[in-house]
């Protein structure tokens, strides 16, 4: 068996939650002695797109002709995590979801990151679905406290300091973000993402931005993201939606303790267990001062967080990779058996 792995345009999307997957699932292969190629003018046997490019869609076709079964990485599953993210999506996100619906009809397979998706996938009638997570490379997510020295000191940082990473977008809750800093001068607060400017243009989230209190940096992209957030001692991510988030994998990879919204792609996670949920900034505001404030609660949920992340880790999602590719090239009952555990 042999595999193309494609994403296109990875320098477009190099800062983007799409291509760690990506080079993850890369990884992960490699690791399940899959061979795979990344170019899909070489041979192989089934063809695994990552995003859905001209370049992509013309791969598709020309696999399809040639009788080549086609996996499509349903990252989005439509409007629900695409609208309140860069200028005008909001506008445009009922065409983007009939877009996706018909590139994912064309597909032999579905691979999805959550079992949220799957479920949004299949009530309107999209599939086969598989979960495979985007998975987590526990081995460069591992905390060192001397990257964290030395990124608490490129920050500034001295006090408990409380973190997100992301794209600076409605989405991502970065105002609610910003309010809970306000709230809570004593903590420090530090938001890694790009800031997309007239792209990711929100005159609410603009002004909240304008109007931020000194207690928070934006550093802006980092490319050492396993040091800078060991440098900070809790994640806290109010996202509005997501498929799968990978930040949250990171950072129950890093011993890092979670307090996220309430959302359906975090259903796994249970509050009080792994993590602490909210929906609101004063709740978000009693739970983070709640972990600020008690250590024995944050290592304990942290413990478990980290369980959940190996259960992610990179040998797990090859194997589940390798064994999805396979009953997808035998087709039929093979694949109905797999969406059945799926």
């Amino acid at each position: 068996m042999r595999v193309c792995l494609y994403l296109e345009a990875p320098e477009l999307l190099s800062r983007s939650g799409i291509y760690s997957a990506f080079r993850n699932h890369l990884e992960a292969l490699r690791i399940a002695g899959v061979e795979v190629t990344t170019d899909p003018k070489d041979r192989y046997d089934l063809l695994h797109l990552h995003w859905f490019g001209p370049k992509s869609l013309r791969y598709l076709r020309r696999a399809k002709r040639r009788g080549i079964p086609v996996v499509l990485h349903a990252h989005s599953i439509g409007r629900y995590d695409f609208a309140g993210g860069f200028t005008g999506t909001s506008l445009v996100a009922p065409l983007y979801e009939r877009f996706l619906d018909r590139v994912y009809r064309k597909a032999d397979a579905l691979f999805v990151p959550s079992g949220f998706a799957k479920q949004m996938l299949s009530e309107r009638g999209l599939g086969p679905a598989f979960v495979v997570s985007n998975g987590i490379d526990l081995s460069r997510f591992r905390f060192s406290e001397e990257k964290r020295k030395t990124w608490r000191k490129r920050l500034g940082l001295r006090r408990f300091t409380v973190y997100c990473s992301g794209n600076i977008l409605p989405r991502k809750g970065v105002v609610d973000f910003i309010e809970v800093a306000r709230a809570l001068p004593e903590l420090a607060f530090v938001w890694f993402g790009q800031h997309w400017g007239p792209w990711g243009f929100n005159p609410r989230m603009n002004r909240a931005l304008k109007r931020r209190p000194q207690n928070l940096l934006f550093p802006g992209f980092v490319r050492e993201p396993e040091g800078a957030y060991a440098a900070c001692d809790l994640f806290f991510f109010p996202t509005y939606g997501e498929t799968q988030s990978l930040v949250v994998l990171e950072a129950a990879a890093l011993g890092r303790p979670l307090v996220l919204r309430d959302v359906p792609a975090f259903s796994e996670l249970v509050h009080g267990v792994q993590c602490l949920k909210g929906a609101t900034v004063e709740g978000f505001i009693e739970h983070v001062r709640k972990m600020a404030e008690e250590p024995a609660c944050r290592l304990a949920l942290s413990r478990e967080a980290y369980r959940w992340a190996v259960g992610h880790g990179l040998p797990e999602v090859g194997r589940r990779l390798a064994s999805l590719y396979r009953a997808t090239l035998e087709g039929g009952s093979a694949v109905e058996t797999a969406a059945e555990w799926g």
